[in-house]
């Protein structure tokens, strides 16, 4: 009994329970009441939950020896407790939580102190427990935003359970690691302007925790020997194929090179050479997809290596079933491949089976008549 004592292991545990509410329907983030409201309009549904407890679920051999330390209601106790583990509530919020919740709570639970603070969220949820906890308290970071381009996210839910068993199992080396946002109203705008605002504690797993997202700096041969390669793939193409654009510097610049002017941020949809959709979100794109023929043209995130999950959550998962995997053509110049770890692919779409059925290997498109494998993880 002594020497469980001993192992018994204090876990923070903070939700936020809105994150990722604006990526489905197009809003490229879900900061402020105004967003929030305005994604659950259009029928955007929360996921935070249900991706912490993927997460929760890494942890449950350990769960004798853990106590949860948690925020009240559904920022983590309703959770903790739902899934037998000892629960201890720490604070108080108001029926409809800000970002001044996470901070207090974060705070508080450094001062127990916990062994571990697990957090779920976006860039934004990471800016809030970076300005509340001092550096050196671990984190592991539930990628459950719009804009996860912090370094303090796990690739994705399932690898934060991984990242938390190892903490809480083994003394495991940390490092520190940069919490980035971005300016949503700028986003929106297709602007895209990163900013550092601090670091934070966390293990050290390759390809578990996820790297800072990286500008690529595309070799311009590269690039255009892309756009010729999926220009050639259009002309061969049936008239009836609807072309679905990702996000992303690269897809931006095969819209151009078609003469078509695109949003960088966002989904377009092209059709019988018309530029007939911009800027969509997943209600629409389940409309297209199940009703034609068509293609999706994606590039990876530089220095992260996600295809899906990261700020492309409108392609969902329903969407990419509807298109067909065969149906979806990676995009990347080699020095943004070469430039990931082991040069591998990440998916993080939400559903652990699609996950699954994604894994393995994946032709990366990147010159004219030029290609990679990639293996995705």
């Amino acid at each position: 009994m002594e020497r469980r004592n001993k192992m018994k292991k204090k876990l923070g545990l903070i939700i936020n329970p809105v994150a990722g509410v604006g990526g489905s329907v197009g809003l490229k983030g879900s900061d402020g009441s105004e967003i929030q409201a305005m994604a659950m309009h259009r029928g955007a549904v929360k996921k935070a939950g249900y991706k912490t407890r993927l997460a929760l679920e890494g942890i449950m051999p350990l769960q004798n020896e853990i106590t949860i330390y948690a925020a009240p209601g559904e920022m983590g106790a309703d959770l903790a407790h739902s899934m037998g583990f000892k629960t201890v509530v720490v604070g108080q919020v108001d029926n409809v939580t800000t970002g001044s919740d996470t901070k207090r709570i974060a705070n508080e639970l450094s001062k127990i102190p916990v062994d571990v603070l697990v957090f779920a969220g976006g860039d934004g949820t990471a800016r809030d427990v970076c300005a509340a906890i001092p550096s050196t308290l671990s984190v592991v970071g539930v990628p459950a935003g719009v804009k996860i381009h912090s370094a303090v996210y796990a690739t994705s839910p399932a690898a934060a359970g991984k990242a938390l068993y190892a903490c809480l199992s083994t003394k495991i080396s940390v490092r520190q690691a940069e919490v980035m946002d971005i300016d949503e109203e700028m986003y929106r705008a297709g602007k895209l302007q990163t900013a550092l605002y601090g670091y934070l504690a966390v293990p050290i797993l390759r390809g578990v925790m996820q790297n800072q997202k990286a500008a690529s700096f595309n070799n311009g041969n590269d690039v255009g020997g892309i756009c010729e390669e999926i220009k050639d793939r259009l002309r061969e193409g049936s008239t009836d194929i609807c072309y679905i654009f990702g996000a992303g510097s690269t897809v931006t610049a095969v819209e151009k090179s078609l003469n078509y002017e695109g949003t960088l941020l966002g989904i377009d949809v092209l059709y019988k050479g018309i530029l007939c959709e911009k800027d969509i979100g997943e209600k629409e794109l389940l409309k297209i997809t199940k009703n034609n023929e068509c293609r999706l043209i994606i590039t990876p995130i530089g220095g992260q290596g996600h295809i899906f999950g990261r700020g492309n959550q409108q392609i969902s998962p329903a969407v990419i079933r509807q298109i067909g995997y065969d149906s979806i053509w990676v995009v990347a110049a080699a020095s943004k491949i070469y430039d990931l770890p082991d040069q591998c692919l990440f998916v993080d779409s939400g559903d652990d089976t699609l996950n699954e059925e994604l894994r393995g290997y994946r032709r990366v498109i990147i010159g004219w008549q030029e290609s990679l494998v990639c293996r995705v993880c």
